[in-house]
């Protein structure tokens, strides 16, 4: 088949033994840890390339494919869900990308033409060695005395030993590498690009709720030993601990979801290579701010937060006066379906909500994200959504082009079940 084929009436089927070898290499590519995380890429590759395989190509339409391969409506709007452009451009990459490893090579090639969603197979030719083996034979043996004297014999065996773990060293490079280069190149790169790619480490600044502590430790152990999961709820005094036996702590603890936030952040960060150093929001100054690129976690309890969100679009409210916490979109004030009541003091609620965003914070100048939830929940499932390639992906279909260097948001409703955040859902994006 040529590279670049004038399509203009449906191919005829390939030959069975064709068939087989197209098949046998898709199911490999499929199996790679290349198609492996992504089940619309699997679904896709599969589809159009057996399509192909049959002859039948007349299917293999953005609106076509959207209907029979992506369940959408037949009328549905392919400028406002381009599921089939976005999968379709994530196959060509990871191909690329599968094609590029050592040991592919005399693999059936399978390809998707940008602009097109017809596959195109390409075999591997037999060598062009088809002279007879004399013609390129010596005429006459060798004299016996030319042999190499006994330096360049060494000097050769140290070269053929020295090969062996040279190509070991090689491909102990690539495996190294390679897991990197395929994450800055993946779409949870793209969004990552702006924070990772200045100078200088990455500041991760953590919100730091204001907490109560017992004066006396004897009775902090007590109450710690007596009531090891929450303290006790009464209507009457009983238990009522005086305001005089309290300690205000500032700046000593963080929420347990906001830490497993920054331990996956942080843990992306290595596997980027990206240094990083950590610290509390009430030890943050604007000078460090001016100074780094910057990761800000956690909403009510983080004043950087609070700071850099108020003139976004998706921000955080506080209604203390009728215990009600709330996601407010700036464009649509009327829409109150993003709050939670009743959450404080416990936490028992069935969703959260979370807000994650990427922007160029103006006062400073530095690209910042935004990792927050209502709760410690919906921080915990921000930072899982942004360090979980395939939850990164299903944003992707609701972008506009070229939104890798404009500021985003992404609001993400996180169901709780017994105090543990789930697979968070994407409610609304802005990009700007």
């Amino acid at each position: 088949m040529s590279r670049k084929p004038e399509i203009h009436c449906a191919p005829p089927p390939l030959p069975p033994d064709r068939a087989d070898q197209i098949r046998e290499a898709l199911e490999r590519v499929l199996e790679s840890h290349h198609f492996g995380g992504s089940r619309r890429c699997q679904l896709l590759l599969r589809y159009v390339t057996e399509q192909t395989i049959l002859g039948d190509i007349k299917g293999l339409k953005e609106r076509s494919l959207g209907v029979t391969v992506f369940g959408r409506p037949p009328d549905y709007d392919t400028s406002q869900d381009p599921v089939v452009r976005a999968t379709a451009g994530e196959i060509r990459k990871r191909l690329a990308q599968y094609y590029q490893l050592p040991g592919h090579e005399s693999e059936p090639r399978i390809e998707l033409q940008s602009g097109s969603y017809v596959a195109e197979f390409y075999f591997d030719q037999p060598p062009a060695a088809s002279a007879p083996q004399t013609a390129i034979a010596p005429t006459a043996p060798p004299p016996a005395d030319r042999s190499p004297a006994p330096s360049r014999r060494l000097k050769t065996t140290l070269l053929l030993c020295a090969l062996p773990l040279t190509a070991v060293l090689l491909v102990l490079l690539a495996y190294l590498l390679l897991p990197q280069a395929r994450l800055e190149r993946s779409d949870l790169g793209h969004f990552w690009g702006p924070i990772l790619k200045p100078p200088g480490p990455v500041l991760l600044c953590l919100g730091q709720p204001v907490a109560y502590n017992l004066k006396s430790t004897v009775a902090q152990d007590a109450i710690q030993s007596l009531y090891p999961s929450q303290p006790p709820i009464t209507g009457s005094d009983e238990g009522v601990i005086p305001k005089k036996d309290l300690v205000i702590l500032w700046d000593r603890y963080v929420a347990l979801g906001d830490s497993i936030c920054m331990t996956r952040l942080t843990s992306l960060f290595d596997r980027f290579g990206k240094t990083y150093h950590i610290r509390g929001e009430r030890s943050v100054t604007f000078a460090d701010l001016r100074e780094n690129t910057a990761v800000l976690i956690a909403a009510f309890d983080n004043q950087w937060t609070r700071r850099a969100a108020g003139p976004l679009r998706f921000t955080f409210v506080k209604d203390s006066a009728h215990d009600t916490d709330l996601v407010r979109d700036s464009q649509h004030p009327e829409n109150v379906e993003w709050r939670l009541v009743g959450a404080w003091p416990f936490g028992e609620i069935a969703n959260d909500y979370a807000v994650v965003s990427r922007i160029v914070h103006t006062p400073t100048d530095h690209p910042v994200v935004i990792a927050a939830g209502i709760t410690e929940y919906g921080t915990r499932a921000a930072g899982e959504f942004l360090s979980t390639p395939e939850y990164f992906a299903e944003v992707i279909p609701r972008l506009p082009r070229g939104w890798e260097n404009k500021n985003i948001q992404i609001v993400l409703r996180v169901p709780v079940v017994s105090h543990v955040p789930g697979h968070p859902q994407i409610l609304a994006t802005h990009v700007w």
